[in-house]
């Protein structure tokens, strides 16, 4: 059941801090830092791997209490979680990439098509193709860890360059359309997209930093390859899209997948 209108404000706080009739205190630090700095305090510094930190931590810590037995479930479980977190990234972009294809007419015929289910099978065949191509890049860099490194900073500077997008977005609705009629009215939203875009900004640039692991590497260079990165998978691939799409591309109806058949009794 989808959230009522009135209560989605309510539902965003708790989702970012404690219930709303309860005692303050932000969740999202509390998952995000705390085994962060949990990490910090039981590995080295030079030892911390940037894609088994949470097992080293795991590791390390299991096995001073005596509980080394327990390694292998949390390994299967953050294993499991991590599989369905993929499923779901999988399935939301293509969902969305489907219905503006098929009102915009940013995608051909060919990829527009979904099964009897409304899955839209060759966006996310496309999709794994993709994914497949960039997992190759891996034999090409020498550590797996910085490989990791290099693809999830470019998965957030994509992710930082939408949110500038949104708050800009927001702003100029606001101001181009302030009696329409939404679900939620945001109080001060110009002070928000503000600190929303310099917060994003200062990430962004952050992130052409390389961390003390890439110590071997010019930051000069580190900058550079990051952003030949996110123009090749971030920008290049709209622009193109948006250069090449047809009128005759857009879907009669409104553009959604149809509904799955009902269930045979």
């Amino acid at each position: 059941m989808f959230v009522r209108r009135r209560h989605r404000p309510r539902a965003t706080l708790a989702g970012a801090s404690a219930p709303v009739h309860g005692p303050p205190g932000p969740v999202q630090p509390a998952v995000f830092i705390g085994p962060t700095l949990a990490i910090s305090w039981v590995i080295p510094a030079g030892q911390i791997s940037f894609t088994v930190g949470v097992m080293q931590a795991f590791d390390s810590l299991f096995t001073h209490f005596g509980l080394g037995f327990a390694v292998p479930l949390i390994a299967t479980a953050l294993a499991v979680g991590a599989l369905a977190g993929m499923i779901s990234w999988l399935d939301g972009p293509s969902e969305g990439l489907l219905l503006i294809g098929r009102k915009q007419g940013f995608l051909p015929p060919y990829f527009q098509k979904v099964n009897r289910y409304g899955i839209e099978v060759r966006i996310i065949a496309a999709q794994g193709v993709v994914i497949t191509l960039i997992a190759v890049l891996y034999a090409f860099i020498p550590s797996v860890s910085h490989a990791y490194w290099v693809f999830t900073a470019l998965a957030t500077q994509v992710y930082l360059i939408m949110y500038v997008l949104m708050f800009i977005a927001a702003v100029k609705l606001r101001r181009s359309q302030p009696d329409r009629p939404r679900g939620y009215r945001a109080p001060a939203l110009g002070l928000l997209c503000l600190l929303g875009t310099v917060s994003s900004v200062a990430a962004f640039v952050i992130g052409l930093i390389p961390p003390a692991q890439f110590g071997h590497l010019n930051p000069l260079t580190y900058a550079i390859e990051i952003l030949a990165g996110i123009l090749a998978i971030g920008i290049v691939p709209p622009l193109l899209m948006d250069r090449l799409r047809k009128p005759s591309w857009k879907a009669a109806g409104d553009g959604s997948a149809p509904p799955p058949p009902a269930a045979r009794p």
